[in-house]
């Protein structure tokens, strides 16, 4: 194995490490998005930033699940912004 296969498997390994660690945080935002939903949370901001947290996971296949029941909620609230997070999902499966 030469230095550059070695550097490739160090990356390798810090992804997979990273993304266990993303993984491992799931149930807390669940928590955090369940309990959004249960108590109809209003705050537009709020909402937001937690789909702004779940987006960017979904980078990594990671939160996508959590994302779509968060965005399904939020478009009974606003459903012009629930159409631009739509967008952006839509974006980013492509």
């Amino acid at each position: 194995m030469n230095d550059s296969d070695a550097n490739l498997n160090q990356i390798r390994e810090t992804i997979q490490t990273f993304q266990k660690s993303l993984q491992s945080r799931l149930p807390a935002l669940e928590s955090e998005i369940n309990a959004i939903i249960t108590n109809k949370e209003q705050n537009k901001k709020n909402i937001e930033y937690s789909l702004d947290v779940l987006i960017s996971l979904t980078d990594m296949s990671i939160g996508n699940e959590l994302f779509i029941k968060l965005l399904d909620n939020y478009k009974t609230i606003d459903a012009e912004r629930a159409s631009f997070y739509w967008e952006e999902y839509d974006k980013k499966e492509e």
